[in-house]
């Protein structure tokens, strides 16, 4: 698998060093690099042919060399710290290829999406009203409160499963390709393993993840649930495999998806780490490999890297670019498969990147995406293009995993349509790639063509769709269920998450608890309040439902606690964890972690206050289920600090399935301007609990929290899945 790096000239290396030392192209952005001083320490990437070099250079630069990557040095890579001297040093070595280990970042075209001013200032007046009267509390009854409610929530379930039944038209961007008019089902399916290298994945509804693998470092605590942070992959793996269940249908639900975190909350990440994910896809028998991201600046490490995948037989599909300019690496590389974006009128997107590199175009422009929470996006840029490839380059080895990578490759390109603005490649079409497969397998002899005239040639016309440039729909993305309808028209709600900016707010606050810098997670039994813990480590319970209660019941009041005061009006929650709440968010509001610092990219305002505790509450809603969760033998899955199993999204996989469920029915109650409880968990629950796990004490805090109100049901279903012994 390895290669030999003698070959390479030294001489275009010293260049390609100095060039990228001084200054380095990233999209539209540029980066000067200080190469003045030899003693200032930059990282490098050292690859080597053997491991008794790689042996020999540990011992030699050991005391540079950052923390050692089992992938990178099963593969002889290692990541170092050099002055320039040192680097100059080394890069004379005939045996060594050194490269300065610069930044890679996604290939999708930024729009800024804010919270309509009018929308926001409405919302803070309304958030501002209810704090001039923060010191009176309600003295309603906690059981009528809770008996409305849930005569509320029924009436959501009902309208919801109503509007699931109306079907949706297939995507444009399908039709563009005919991948609406495939008909899998003729042949045995065989899983082609799919890896989306991108910034994670989030478990969200509709997408089957196989499993999920985080490299970023510095994101290493992230839960599963929300470990995209940019939501850049979440949107790509909805394209390949979405199942609908979201709204979002894929190209092929049928693939085995794995999701390879390479990329930071910044949708950047050092080469390196893109070359450890890499050969992660090597060494566990992908297939495919989903590159949407790009850098102007040629990698000799990366390049190595690519040829040792293409060599074993893994198909890599990458992004042209975004700068109107040429193509970027990797797709840039004869080895990957060069990705153009197409618009609605099936032409090369003016924004797309363009050379002979170039192998096929896909829609690129106003593509409706998964988003976070469940929600859906519109999206643009060559990086949406390259899953609508990898789908249909997925259907096509289903009907044969035996075949090579390269018949899948010609096959796609030979079997697109022409487009009308570009002579260098064609528009993917599913169709036509199925119907000339066995064709055209007859005239393959392994790396080419051989009779291209048996071959029927794609006569076809693009479709263009010039409609979606004014619909509605795709102008933004969208939170709106298409339940509660009679509610939102009665005048009860204001349906106001429709906003990216907004659930992006969401998001930080879920992620939050995670943080370092939120102090809210120091070891598995301190703060449990926000990881679905049942107890202090002096024993003191903690009810987990109530906790998620009390946060969004703040939350709705813009984070301000000083109404809070008396512990009784939450159901099922004591003294001591009411206090511990209320502290660890005054810490925020008036403590040492501003506010203002929190929430510095989107403005300290009532309402933005109100969206991220509600992400806060969501960790502790995701928590219960992933976290501290029992095998129905009894055994503990517990926290990801003692137990990595439990960041596993596929051991005991229904405990991920129950909690994305449970997040959609809480963003229900956002909407409605709403507190959350156990209601959300019983649904959750009903709709999806396979009972494969069980949780502690879940029955003895539901019935707490739905103030001993229980239907003989809701009993039932809560004791099936809890594992207390005793209730």
């Amino acid at each position: 698998m390895k290669k030999n790096v003698n070959h390479i000239s030294k001489k275009v290396i010293c260049y390609l060093m100095t060039s990228a030392l001084l200054f380095e192209i990233i999209g539209s952005s540029n980066i000067l690099v200080n190469a003045q001083n030899s003693n200032v320490e930059t990282h490098y990437i050292i690859m080597v042919d053997d491991d008794k070099t790689y042996d020999s250079l540990t011992t030699e630069i050991g005391d540079n060399i950052l923390e050692e990557n089992p992938i990178l040095s099963e593969n002889n890579v290692m990541v170092a710290e050099l002055s320039e001297k040192e680097a100059a040093l080394l890069d004379k070595r005939d045996d060594v290829l050194i490269e300065e280990d610069l930044v890679i970042t996604a290939n999708n075209v930024d729009e800024e999406r804010m919270l309509p001013d009018q929308l926001l200032k409405a919302e803070e007046a309304t958030l501002l009203d209810e704090q001039d009267n923060v010191l009176v509390e309600e003295d309603s009854d906690v059981t009528a409160e809770k008996a409305n409610k849930k005569a509320l929530f029924e009436q959501l379930l009902e309208e919801e499963e109503a509007a699931n039944e109306e079907e949706e038209d297939t995507a444009w961007n399908l039709q563009a390709i005919n991948a609406d008019e495939i008909n899998s089902d003729v042949y045995n399916h065989q899983k082609v393993k799919v890896a989306v290298l991108d910034s994670g994945v989030d478990i969200v509804t509709g997408i089957d993840l196989a499993k999920s693998v985080n490299l970023v470092e510095e994101e290493q605590d992230i839960s599963p649930m929300f470990q995209d942070l940019t939501g850049h992959g979440t949107a790509i793996a909805s394209v390949i495999a979405g199942n609908s269940e979201n709204v979002v249908q894929g190209v092929n639900p049928n693939t085995e998806l794995y999701s390879v975190k390479v990329l930071d909350g910044e949708n950047v990440a050092p080469i390196s780490r893109i070359i450890e994910g890499i050969y992660w896809c090597i060494e566990n028998d992908v297939n495919i490999i989903n590159m949407s991201f790009g850098t102007s600046v040629y990698s000799y490490a990366l390049k190595k890297a690519v040829e040792d995948a293409y060599a074993a037989n893994i198909l890599m599909i990458g992004a042209a670019g975004n700068n109107a300019d040429n193509v970027e690496y990797p797709a840039g590389f004869e080895e990957v498969m060069a990705v153009a974006s197409t618009n609605t009128e099936s032409e090369i997107s003016s924004f797309s990147n363009t050379g002979e590199e170039l192998d096929i175009a896909a829609p690129g422009e106003k593509v409706k995406a998964a988003g976070f929470f469940n929600g859906t996006i519109v999206t643009h840029g060559t990086s949406i293009a390259v899953p609508h490839v990898v789908g249909v380059a997925s259907l096509l080895w289903e009907k044969d995993l035996s075949k090579s990578n390269e018949f899948i490759r010609q096959l796609i390109g030979y079997s697109s349509k022409d487009i009308s603005n570009s002579n260098s490649c064609g528009l993917l079409d599913a169709k036509q790639a199925f119907e000339i497969y066995d064709a055209f397998l007859q005239n393959f002899d392994g790396s080419k063509l051989i009779k291209e005239n048996a071959i029927p040639q794609n006569m076809e016309e693009p479709e263009t769709f010039e409609y979606i440039d004014n619909d509605d729909t795709y102008v933004e993305g969208r939170w709106n269920s298409a339940g509660h309808k009679g509610v939102v028209d009665s005048g009860a709600a204001a349906n106001k998450i429709t906003d990216a900016t907004t659930i992006a707010i969401i998001k930080a606050g879920a992620v939050y608890p995670d943080q370092a810098n939120s102090g809210w997670k120091n070891s598995e039994n301190l703060y449990p309040e926000w990881h679905g813990n049942y107890q202090y480590q002096n024993d003191i319970d903690v009810n987990y439902i109530a906790c998620y209660e009390l946060v969004t019941r703040i939350a709705l009041k813009g984070g301000n606690t000083s109404s809070f005061t008396n512990y009784k009006k939450i159901s099922g929650i004591n003294e001591y964890v009411f206090d511990w709440i209320a502290s660890d968010i005054d810490t925020i509001y008036v403590g040492q972690r501003k506010w203002s610092s929190v929430l510095s990219s989107y403005g300290n305002t009532a309402a933005n206050r109100k969206y991220f505790l509600w992400g806060c509450s969501l960790h502790i809603l995701t928590d219960i289920f992933a976290h501290q969760t029992r095998r129905k033998s009894g055994f503990t899955i517990g926290l990801a600090i003692a137990h990595p199993e439990a960041d596993d999204i596929s051991y005991y996989k229904n405990r991920y399935t129950v909690a994305t469920r449970a997040v959609q029915y809480s963003l229900e109650w956002l909407k409605l301007d709403m507190y959350g409880d156990y209601l959300e968990i019983r649904d959750a629950l009903d709709d999806k609990f396979d009972n494969t796990f069980v949780k502690t004490r879940l029955f003895k805090y539901a019935y707490s929290n739905a103030g001993k109100d229980l239907e003989d049901w809701e009993i039932n279903l809560f004791k099936k899945a809890s594992c207390d012994t005793l209730y």
